[in-house]
């Protein structure tokens, strides 16, 4: 008995196999068709650049004459190139190793171009070989290669393989590297192959530009978390030293009774170190507290900078004749300002002064007019800073004090750049420093923008 078995589902979908050698050729040539065209129909702006510099090359040789055979070879191994490039690339659309290296990424580029450069040295081949007008698209793969991933190992191969390339193009007969061109058709060819070169590598400089987008959105995100990452951290840190002042007060008055106590005499010495202790502890919460506020807005007004310098100097006073330093003040001038955060900044610099001059020694604070606006100079005769500390001076918690924090120079910093105006330390080792302090007449740089303050 005979019996007849029909296609399962898997074969069903499939009947060319069942039809005749011609039936099934003529069914993959449609089916290999249909992917071309389901290719070109997702191609982008940038993909075309490159199909149809191939297909001008080749309606070009059929100008001239050219045989047939070589110009299919250029338009239809073109075109099957590029769309082959874009079926492998969304093939991998969306898959990515994580941990390769660069060398991987090198070579993964460089055999990614190496159907472009065995595709071009085959149109070089059929087109002239070293006499051919498309020579130049040779080094297309190196260049698109190299953009990528710069000048590594992996893209001098590729340079050498395209030097090899020539040399063995200067070896085929001219039986196979086909007819020579008019000359007229030549120059228009090379022409249009240096223009075709930047037609092939489109496509690589589009990657580069979604590449280059991307890494400026992630690096603007990542640095929009940091910043807020820091405004928290700050406002928490703020937070804990208002939280740790009236503590640390309590603890300091309760050391005072026991020292003004005749019953604690003997421990005076111990609470005298306790005392001195919490005043230091005091100070940083202090500059801490400084430090974060000029993030707030400022509000200028009319401020004659000569009052305010004397007053800053007799608040300073005490600590100078501790120090056996002498304080002068000089000139005069009228500027918008905040008077609070302007006198807050010279009472630290002009206290980083006195510290920094020996016994016997002067402070000078100058007001004058200048070019860019009003300058505040505060000179001391002290020991000066060489280079190396001088470049670092202003950077937060760098100090040359055992007992400072390095935050009263970033403090008067933030308030002068939220004035608008600038600041610079002029300094030699052992005869004294120079801060110079330049405002602008009218405060243009006053603004409740808190991330001004950080410049």
């Amino acid at each position: 008995m005979e019996r007849v078995l029909t296609p399962g589902p898997e074969v069903a979908k499939h009947p060319s196999m069942f039809a005749s050698p011609p039936a099934q050729a003529a069914a993959r040539s449609a089916e290999a068709a249909a992917r071309v065209r389901r290719a070109l129909r997702r191609t982008s702006g940038e993909d075309v650049y490159p199909i149809a510099y191939y297909l001008a090359v080749a309606a070009a040789l059929a100008v001239t004459g050219y045989p047939a055979w070589r110009i299919a070879v250029v338009a239809i191994g073109g075109v099957a190139l590029q769309v082959g490039t874009l079926a492998r690339r969304r093939a991998m659309r969306g898959r990515q190793c994580v941990n390769a290296d660069f060398d991987q990424i090198a070579s993964h580029v460089v055999l990614h171009q190496a159907p472009h450069f065995l595709a071009t040295v085959l149109f070089v081949a059929v087109t002239g070989g070293v006499r051919s007008p498309l020579l130049i698209t040779l080094i297309g793969p190196y260049i698109a290669a190299a953009a990528v991933v710069g000048d590594r190992r992996q893209t001098r191969v590729l340079l050498a393989a395209t030097a090899v390339a020539v040399g063995m193009l200067a070896l085929l007969p001219r039986a196979f590297t086909g007819p020579e061109l008019p000359a007229h058709a030549f120059a228009t060819l090379a022409t249009a192959s240096v223009l075709g070169t930047g037609a092939l590598l489109v496509p690589v400089h589009a990657l580069i530009k979604r590449k280059r987008d991307e890494f400026v959105r992630q690096r603007s995100d990542l640095a929009s978390d940091a910043l807020a990452r820091a405004e928290s951290l700050e406002q928490i840190g703020s937070k804990l030293a208002h939280e740790l002042k009236n503590p640390l007060t309590g603890v300091k008055a309760l050391v005072q009774l026991g020292l003004r106590s005749q019953a604690e005499a003997s421990s005076h010495e111990r609470l005298e170190i306790v005392e001195r202790e919490v005043t230091r502890m005091q100070e940083i919460l202090q500059n801490y507290l400084s430090f974060t506020r000029p993030l707030q807005g400022v509000t200028p007004r009319r401020v004659a900078l000569g009052p305010l310098v004397s007053d800053t100097l007799v608040v300073l006073s005490a600590r100078a004749d501790d120090a056996r330093v002498r304080l002068y003040a000089q000139g005069d001038a009228t500027l918008d300002a905040d008077p609070h955060r302007l006198k807050e900044a010279l009472l630290n610099l002009v206290a980083n002064a006195i510290e920094a001059t020996p016994p016997g020694g002067e402070v000078a604070v100058e007001v004058r007019s200048a070019v860019e606006g009003t300058e505040i100079v505060v000179r001391d005769t002290g020991r000066g800073m060489p280079p190396d500390t001088l470049r670092r001076i202003g950077t937060p918690f760098f100090t040359t004090r055992d007992d400072g924090t390095g935050l009263g120079v970033v403090l008067a910093r933030s308030v002068i750049e939220q004035h608008g105006g600038s600041m610079r330390y002029e300094s030699e080792a052992g005869r004294g420093t120079s801060v110079r302090v330049t405002l602008p007449r009218v405060a243009t740089g006053v603004r409740d923008d808190t991330r001004a303050a950080r410049g």
